[in-house]
């Protein structure tokens, strides 16, 4: 799934990748690059970590098109937001801007009740075996060897299993949508050749290029026919998510969006 954008994916995966045993996908993907060693080892313990101010958090947060947006749907996502940039701004040493933290939150939540009402004006609904399978695939990205032990993980984070399965659909449904409004076709070998040469580029880069133990030190990239499929799924990704943010401004110029915030 590519689509940064949507609540429903992003939402189970933070609470997914927040289980006390540290070591899942979702909790490194949802965290700056390499915080949790940092925080180990240099940062303050975990109970000096800021918690998040909700009191001034109203109820509804948004209206969009005559939808409220709940203050417990925001929430949801914004405590994963507020304990990845928490723990940044805590290495960093700059202040963490709460209120701005709160408004970006809100436009991706925006976003994603805008594809999730085009979705259901298309009629996408998916069917239960898509959201088992959906489900399957989250556990097995976050280490869990079930989707009995992820809908576990989730009820302890407060997502009951119909909350769960009510989202994983909204995501498969979005997800259709997009397919359908902003289809991206199979990149060409020319376009997969071009992208190679830059990631090889950027790497050579990386590696100090003039030298040569620098270069030999850093990570090589493997040859083109062993990562073509990899290229080929990475590069639709990207044009997809460019597409995505294409039909998210066309639905933006078409709403009634109200912040309460």
């Amino acid at each position: 799934m590519s689509l940064s954008v949507t609540l429903s994916l992003v939402g189970l995966s933070a609470c997914g990748g927040s289980d006390d045993s540290g070591d899942t996908d979702a909790a490194s993907s949802s965290s700056p690059a390499g915080a949790d060693d940092a925080a180990s080892s240099s940062a303050p313990a975990p109970d000096a970590m800021p918690e998040p101010d909700l009191e001034q958090i109203p109820d509804p947060v948004a209206t969009v098109n005559g939808q409220d947006v709940t203050k417990e749907e925001f929430v949801t996502y914004y405590e994963s937001q507020f304990a990845a940039a928490a723990g940044q701004a805590q290495m960093s040493g700059e202040e963490l801007d709460e209120e701005q933290l709160q408004e970006e939150t809100l436009e991706v939540v925006v976003d994603s009740v805008l594809l999730r009402q085009a979705a259901e004006e298309e009629s996408l609904e998916p069917s239960d075996e898509e959201v088992d399978t959906l489900l399957e695939e989250l556990a097995t990205g976050n280490g869990l060897e079930s989707v009995d032990q992820f809908l576990e993980v989730l009820e302890e984070q407060g997502m009951d299993e119909e909350t769960a399965r009510r989202e994983a659909a909204s995501q498969i449904a979005i997800q259709a949508y997009v397919e359908q409004e902003a289809p991206v076709e199979e990149p060409s070998e020319e376009e997969l050749r071009a992208y190679y040469d830059e990631l090889v580029a950027q790497q050579e880069g990386a590696g100090g290029g003039e030298d040569d133990a620098a270069s030999t030190a850093a990570p090589e990239i493997p040859e083109f026919d062993q990562v073509r499929d990899q290229l080929s799924q990475q590069l639709q990704s990207e044009e997809q998510a460019a597409a995505t943010d294409e039909l998210i401004a066309g639905l933006r110029e078409d709403a009634e969006i109200t912040s309460h915030l």
